[in-house]
């Protein structure tokens, strides 16, 4: 990200460094998500988190292909236990 300084003496986030995406979170509301963990060597990598099981799916299966080193579980999860 890029701070300027501006004449205040404040920093503030240049809007063109920052991209907000919001994926799934935009159209969907639902009780239920999906999680996606990758697991290397023992040790949690990366949690994802998906609206419905096919995406979380075919996300797990394409890093499947490119990251043969982890293990992918997906599992179905309460959304209150991620946002209240």
């Amino acid at each position: 990200m890029t701070n300027e300084r501006n004449s205040g003496g404040e920093d503030r986030v240049l809007q063109s460094a920052v991209h907000w995406d919001l994926g799934f979170g935009r159209s969907h509301a639902s009780q239920m998500l999906w999680r996606c963990d990758a697991v290397r060597a023992g040790r949690l990598y990366q949690r994802s988190l998906f609206g419905t099981q096919a995406e979380a799916e075919e996300f797990a299966d394409q890093m499947r292909q490119r990251e043969p080193d982890q293990m992918f579980s997906v599992e179905a999860i309460k959304a209150s236990t991620v946002w209240n």
